[in-house]
């Protein structure tokens, strides 16, 4: 990245330094396919999967916990 852009980001604001990071996460969101997901991330994925699975007496429904953290 160039000096000069990194100087630019770093006379923000907080405030506008979090609008260029949602700026940017939703230019990068856009287009969900272009993005690789790592393999040892699916691997962690599908271990949880298949613990929910397993164990439905552990989990609570996302209204419950919505209502109760939120």
């Amino acid at each position: 990245m160039e000096d000069t852009l990194i100087k630019e980001i770093s006379r923000l604001n907080k405030n506008e330094k979090i609008k260029l990071v949602e700026a940017l996460w939703d230019s990068i969101a856009s287009d969900p396919e272009d993005v690789a997901v790592p393999e040892h991330h699916k691997s962690i994925l599908e271990e949880r999967l298949k613990t929910l699975d397993e164990d439905t007496a552990n989990g609570k429904p996302w209204d419950q916990i919505r209502t109760e953290y939120l």
